[in-house]
Order: structure tokens, then sequence, then C-alpha cells
């Protein structure tokens, strides 16, 4: 049944990944073990496996270190609470000199070869990176990670205090006609309406970790808009309206 719907439901790529995870899912029901998913998957991955697959004596997980990450691996029975196979890495390339964002982190990350998908969520605060990995690169990275961008760094695992490590936002405003996704992800990206519903007939717009190609959708306080290539945004509160109408919205945008 759920076999059926996977190949409807994902394209290319992630149809591959979708059923594999589906084999090991399979696997861990029939055999009555815990299974592991390899990597960090997306949201449309973890949450199909998470909210849709409903199976009597299956309990399936998801986990990404970080209150709301966004990439996280799945588990698929497991009754005996075994730890998820990842680590947490600290990197250290602050300087008085260079800003180190993100993306320097992430594309450093990257330029050693490793997968994207290998790689959990990396939370940036005061230039310094922490980021969940697979526990089997983490001894690679600690050993051949050396710059960050211009900036040497210092890298190491932790496992204390990791609980305490939160999504970093900066907030601004934006004004906007209406509350439909297209108005609101063409002022997020400052770009056309045109081109905004393009991004999101692409299927690069997600809501709640939903991809959403409903251009016309109806965006709401506290929800979580992802575009692909330009960030994920908290929609907050509604202050008023300007003279001309338009409303005047408190966007958290994750740094």
């Amino acid at each position: 049944m759920y076999k059926e719907v996977i190949e409807k439901k994902f394209k290319d790529e992630e149809k591959i990944t979708a059923l594999n995870l589906y084999k090991k899912m399979m696997l861990a029901y029939e055999k009555d073990i815990p299974m592991f998913g390899n990597d960090f998957y997306p949201p449309n991955i973890w949450k199909f496996f998470e909210d849709e697959i409903k199976i009597k004596g299956l309990k399936i997980e998801t986990f990404g270190v970080f209150n709301d990450s966004e990439r996280r691996m799945i588990s698929f029975n497991n009754l005996y609470n075994i730890e998820f196979p990842i680590k947490v890495l600290k990197i250290d390339a602050s300087s008085k000199f260079n800003e180190v964002t993100h993306r320097n982190y992430l594309g450093s990350l990257l330029s050693l070869g490793i997968e994207r998908d290998k790689i959990g969520d990396l939370i940036v605060d005061n230039n310094i990176c922490y980021v969940a990995v697979c526990s089997d690169i983490a001894d690679y990275i600690i050993m051949n990670l050396e710059r960050i961008s211009k900036n040497p760094c210092k890298i190491k695992e932790i496992t204390t205090g990791i609980e305490e490590i939160n999504h970093q936002f900066k907030n601004e405003f934006i004004l906007i006609q209406s509350m439909r996704l297209d108005s609101v992800v063409a002022k997020l990206t400052k770009k056309s309406r045109g081109i905004a519903q393009e991004i999101i007939e692409e299927g690069l717009v997600l809501v709640n970790y939903t991809v959403t190609r409903n251009k016309s959708f109806e965006v709401s306080k506290g929800d979580r808009v992802t575009i692909r290539r330009y960030g994920k945004f908290i929609i907050g509160e509604c202050n008023g309206q300007s003279k001309s109408g338009k409303y005047k919205i408190e966007i958290k945008k994750y740094t």
C-alpha cells in the first residue's frame, strides 16, 4: 500500500530515497528489529514517514538534535531507545576581521567531499557553528577541516550543553498586500510576484515543512516558510496596516 503511495508522491532522487527507507521500514517491522536511515533527510521525506504512515505496532521517530530541526534522521522500531548515529561538532572560526556565516561553514564542510545528506542542521551563534553530522564522518571532519573561508578554525565534538543551542534569528518587517503565499514569497525573496509564483510552482517553497505549490495559499502567524536558496522564515505578528492598506508583518529570519 505505502509503496504505491511513495511511487506516486515522490519523483527522481527523492523517490529512490523514500523507497530505500520504505525497505528499511518493512525490514524493521517484519523482523521486529530497530533500523535507522543512513542520512539526514529533508522535511518532505521525514514528514511523510512521520505523519502519513500508520502501521500498528511500528514505531517511527525522527530526530535532528536541535529544536525545530529541518533536516532529520529517521528510525523504525527503535523500541529500546538506541541513540541515533549522530555526533555534534563545534567549529570555531571566529575572527575580529572577518564575519563567518552559515553559508561559509556549510561550503567549507562540503568542500571536503562530504555529501549534503550526511550533514544535518547548522546553527551559527557569534561566528561559532554547531553542526549535527552522521557519526561515521565526524572524525574525518575533525581531522581534515582546517579553515572556514579565510579563517583558521578549531573543531571538536561536544556532548553536553546541546539542548541549550538554539537557532538564531534576524527580525525584520515586510509590507504586503495580502497573506497569499505568492505575495509573501515575493517580499521575502525581493523578486517580482511572477517570479515568486514560478518559485512556488517549482516546489521550492515549504510551509511548515510541506511543499506547497498553491500560490493562493494563505499563510498565518507562526507558519514556517522555507524558500530553497533564499532561507527559512517564521511569520510573526501583523502590526496593523499602512496608509496604503498594506499589512505590516513581523518576520523572523533564520541566520
